[in-house]
């Protein structure tokens, strides 16, 4: 059985990552957006952080739905409830183009993965196979940059990365499925990423430089929507990495949701200690 693609592309997709979107309610699959140009942001962008990290900082959790397209061939759908308050947990659904969504808890500490009906037997009839994250970041740079981007991922670092590399602009108010919102933009070039007051500290550039270096990607285009109360709409990333386009699309809805950390039970629970190619083996 082959676990590791899954649980590892999984891990690197289904946190908020360099960028958290979010909608109070929604309406409709796709956002309607009108044509503006782009201006520079009028705010000090001190002071629309501090806004935006409080604002996020205050709710610390949501309903996500996210959309991965890489390349032209492969496309990922992500939902459910996340939380943010002590780096990135969740309780999520993940379906891989038109296959059947599979239920997936990322906690501190490892990801759980729902088996499919086929493999429970042959998990001596576990429901659950358990990851630690210590043995996906022990799986070469992107599985470490997976794991270091769940330990410190909140709404605000995309905001944070914008204002830091120079290039937040203010497009206009455009309309994100009925809601009326700020449209932000800006070109995130990792070469020209620097600490600063305004934006990131040293710590976060070190990191995100080596997370964006683990996926090949030289720079991304992002846009940003925010509502009224300094809360994100909507999300759009694209980016080339070092194989294939990714672009990226989330919404979220029901600001502070009570998202439930509860993890499987351990008699129901199939622990994996090594993976290697299609080998693993694993305990309760």
């Amino acid at each position: 059985m082959r676990f590791r693609t899954v649980l590892a592309v999984t891990a690197a997709t289904a946190t908020l990552g360099t960028v958290s979107a979010c909608d109070g309610k929604s309406t409709s699959a796709t956002g309607q957006h009108t044509s503006a140009t782009p201006s520079a942001v009028v705010v000090s962008p001190v002071a629309y952080l501090l806004k935006v990290e409080d604002a996020t900082a205050k709710v610390h959790s949501a309903t996500m739905v996210r959309t991965v397209t890489v390349g032209t061939l492969r496309q990922m759908r992500i939902a459910g409830d996340v939380d943010w308050a002590h780096g990135m947990q969740a309780n999520v659904t993940m379906s891989v183009k038109s296959s059947a969504p599979t239920p997936m808890k990322v906690r501190s500490d490892a990801m759980y993965l729902k088996a499919p009906a086929q493999k429970v037997a042959k998990l001596g009839g576990k429901h659950w196979i358990k990851e630690p994250l210590a043995l996906l970041a022990a799986q070469g740079a992107a599985g470490k940059a997976a794991t270091d981007q769940l330990k410190r991922a909140n709404a605000a670092m995309a905001v944070r990365m914008l204002i830091a590399s120079g290039d937040l602009r203010k497009v206009g108010q455009e309309a994100v499925r009925g809601a009326t919102t700020t449209h932000y933009t800006g070109t995130l070039d990792t070469a020209k990423l620097i600490a600063t007051r305004q934006g990131l500290t040293p710590d976060d550039v070190k990191f995100f430089k080596k997370q964006l270096a683990a996926q090949g990607v030289a720079d991304a285009h992002i846009d940003l929507w925010v509502n009224s109360e300094n809360l994100p709409v909507e999300a759009q990333e694209q980016m080339q990495t070092a194989t294939a386009k990714v672009t990226r699309t989330t919404y979220f809805s029901n600001y502070g949701v009570a998202v439930d950390l509860s993890v499987p039970a351990a008699s129901d629970t199939y622990t994996l200690h090594s993976v290697t190619g299609g080998n693993q083996t694993g305990t309760a």
